[in-house]
C-alpha cells in the first residue's frame, strides 16, 4: 500500500477536497506548492498526488504548512524505479535534447495515476472523500480524459505564461517549416494577436527542421487535445502582464483563470537587507543562505549580478569558462549558482569549481569580486536584496515572474522547453530584459565578449538603467494584481467559489 503523509488531520468524508497532480519537472513543483498553500488557506483540504522523489523535497515545507493550520496532505503515487530514470528526474542538467525522454515520462504517468485513483476511491490510500476536481499539470493532457473516466472535473494548471504558451502552442503544432518568413528569414506566428517575428536563435535547435514524424510535436499535439477538455484553466500569470496574450489563449482553449504572480506573500514586500523568503520546495543540499545574505549585505546598491540557469539546467564546460571570462572582464561584481557542466561524463571531479577556468576562482575571491553558490541557492532572498541589480537568468517561467515581482531586469539566456519564447516576450514585449546572443554557427556559444558587453550593458551603462525602471513599474502591477481587488485576487476567489458549487453539483 503507497504510504499517505500527514494523515493525522484528514478530514471526514463530506470535506472541501482538491486533489493535485504535478509533472515530474522539478520547476513545477514550485508554483503547484504555492497554489496549494493558497487553497488550502481558503479552507480547502488538499491531496498532492506524486513520487516519492518529489515527497522528499516537498515534506519539509508541507509540515510547516500543516503546523500553520493548512490542510496539505502528501500522497504517494507509485511509480517504476526505472521510469523515474527515463523521467530525469534527478538530473540538475536536463538540456534540450533530453526534453522528449521528459515528455514521455510525463505521458506515461497515465496507467499509474488511473490504478492510483481506483485505489484511493477504494479507500485503499486515504479516507479522503471524491475529490471536488483534479487540478493536473498542463503537460498532462491526458489527465481530461481520467478525470471523465472517474467523474472528477479536471483543471488544467499552466505554469508557464500565456505569450510563450500561445506561440509554442502554434509553433509546435504548425511547424516552423509551414511558417511564412519574412525577407531576413525570421519565421511569422499566425493567429496570434499582434506580430511575432522569431529568429532562428529564439526556437530549440530542432525546432525548424522538424516534421509531423517528431516525438515532441506529436507529445505537443495529444496534450493540446486533452487540455481543451478540462473544465476550468488556471494560469500562474497576471492579467496586467500579458492580457492580450491571456484573451487569445482563452479563446483558443476555454475558460481560465489568471492567478499569479504565485509566491510567498514576503517576494510582494520592499526589499531591504537581512530578508528571508523560504522557498516552496526543497531540492537537494542548500547553500549556506547566511553567508550568502552576509556578502550581499557588504555590497553597494544594485551592484550585484546574480546568476543561475534554474533547477534543472546546466551549460556545457566551454560555455561555462566562457561566461567566467566574460564575467571577470567585465569587473562586476556576481552571485554565481554554480552547476555541474552539461557534458562532464564520466569525468571525476571534486566540485563543480573545478570546470572553472584555471586561477579564476582565486581571483575572484581576492577581488572579493564574486560569490559562488554550490547547491540549490536561496534564489528568492537573493533577488529580493537591495544589492542585487541584475538576474543571468534561462527564462524558465518562476524566474520572469520572481524577477518581475522584485524588479530586477534581466540578462535572458535561454537553454530549452518554451524559455526561447519567454526570452522573446521579456527582451522584445516586456523590454525588462537583454538578449544574450548566442551564436548559431559556434554551437549556440555565448563568447566571452559578449558575456562582457552583455554583463556591462546591464550593469554598469545607461541601458541597465532604462531596463530597471521599466521592471519597477510591471513590480507594481504584480503587487496591484495579488492584492485585496486585484485581478488575479479576484480569480482566484472567483475559482474557489466555483469549486465549492460543486459540492451542490
Amino acid at each position: 500500500m503507497a504510504p499517505a503523509y500527514g494523515m493525522e488531520k484528514a478530514q471526514a468524508k463530506g470535506s472541501a477536497h482538491v486533489m493535485m497532480l504535478p509533472s515530474l519537472g522539478h520547476g513545477h513543483l514550485i508554483p503547484f506548492m504555492q497554489l496549494a498553500k493558497k487553497l488550502a488557506a481558503k479552507g480547502l483540504t488538499i491531496s498532492f498526488v506524486t513520487t516519492f522523489h518529489h515527497i522528499q523535497s516537498l515534506q519539509g515545507r508541507v509540515n510547516a504548512a500543516r503546523e500553520n493550520g493548512l490542510d496539505i496532505q502528501l500522497l504517494e503515487m507509485e511509480v517504476p524505479k526505472d521510469h523515474l530514470t527515463l523521467g530525469k528526474v534527478n538530473s540538475n542538467s536536463v538540456q534540450w535534447h533530453q526534453l522528449p525522454p521528459l515528455l514521455a515520462a510525463d505521458e506515461g504517468l497515465q496507467p499509474h495515476f488511473e490504478l492510483f485513483l481506483v485505489r484511493f476511491l477504494g479507500g485503499e490510500i486515504s479516507p479522503l472523500p471524491t475529490p471536488l476536481c483534479l487540478i493536473a499539470d498542463f503537460l498532462l493532457g491526458w489527465s481530461s480524459a481520467v478525470g471523465k473516466k472517474f467523474g472528477i472535473p479536471r483543471v488544467s494548471f499552466e505554469t508557464s505564461g500565456m505569450f510563450g504558451e500561445s506561440v509554442q502552442q502554434i509553433v509546435w503544432d504548425e511547424l516552423p517549416r509551414n511558417l511564412p518568413r519574412t525577407a531576413s528569414g525570421r519565421y511569422l506566428v499566425p493567429g496570434v494577436p499582434r506580430e511575432v517575428r522569431l529568429s532562428r536563435l529564439q526556437m530549440l535547435p530542432e525546432l525548424p527542421e522538424a516534421t509531423t514524424e517528431n516525438g515532441t510535436h506529436q507529445f505537443w499535439v495529444r496534450q493540446r487535445r486533452g487540455n481543451k477538455q478540462s473544465w476550468r484553466t488556471l494560469v500562474n500569470t497576471f492579467y496586467e502582464l500579458e492580457g492580450e496574450f491571456v484573451d487569445h489563449f482563452e479563446r483558443v482553449n476555454g475558460t481560465l483563470r489568471t492567478i499569479g504572480p504565485l509566491l510567498p506573500p514576503e517576494a510582494f514586500e520592499d526589499r531591504r537587507h537581512g530578508r528571508r523568503i523560504a522557498p516552496a520546495v526543497e531540492m537537494g543540499a542548500n547553500t549556506d543562505e547566511e553567508k550568502c545574505l552576509q556578502w550581499l549585505d557588504a555590497q553597494a546598491e544594485s551592484s550585484v549580478l546574480y546568476i543561475s540557469f534554474g533547477s534543472e539546467n546546466s551549460i556545457s564546460t566551454v560555455q561555462m569558462e566562457h561566461l567566467a571570462l566574460g564575467i571577470e572582464a567585465s569587473g562586476v561584481k556576481f552571485a554565481w549558482v554554480l552547476r555541474t557542466p552539461s557534458d562532464v561524463g564520466n569525468r571525476s571531479f571534486s566540485s563543480a569549481l573545478d570546470f572553472l577556468p584555471p586561477g579564476f576562482h582565486g581571483r575572484m575571491a581576492e577581488r572579493n569580486q564574486g560569490l559562488f553558490l554550490l547547491g540549490w541557492a536561496p534564489q528568492l532572498s537573493i533577488l529580493a536584496h537591495p544589492s542585487t541589480g541584475g538576474f543571468l537568468s534561462h527564462c524558465g517561467w518562476n524566474a520572469v515572474l520572481e524577477t518581475t515581482t522584485m524588479g530586477v531586469p534581466m540578462i535572458a539566456w535561454p537553454l530549452y522547453a518554451e524559455q526561447h519564447f519567454n526570452s522573446k516576450f521579456v527582451v522584445d514585449e516586456l523590454q525588462v530584459a537583454l538578449e544574450a546572443p548566442q551564436r548559431f554557427d559556434e554551437g549556440w556559444l555565448v563568447t566571452k565578449e559578449d558575456v562582457e558587453r552583455s554583463v556591462r550593458s546591464l550593469m554598469v551603462e545607461e541601458k541597465g538603467k532604462e531596463l530597471r525602471e521599466r521592471v519597477q513599474r510591471l513590480k507594481a502591477k504584480a503587487r496591484a494584481a495579488v492584492a485585496e481587488g486585484g485581478s488575479s485576487s479576484k480569480n482566484f476567489d472567483l475559482f474557489v467559489s466555483e469549486v465549492l458549487a460543486l459540492q451542490q453539483v
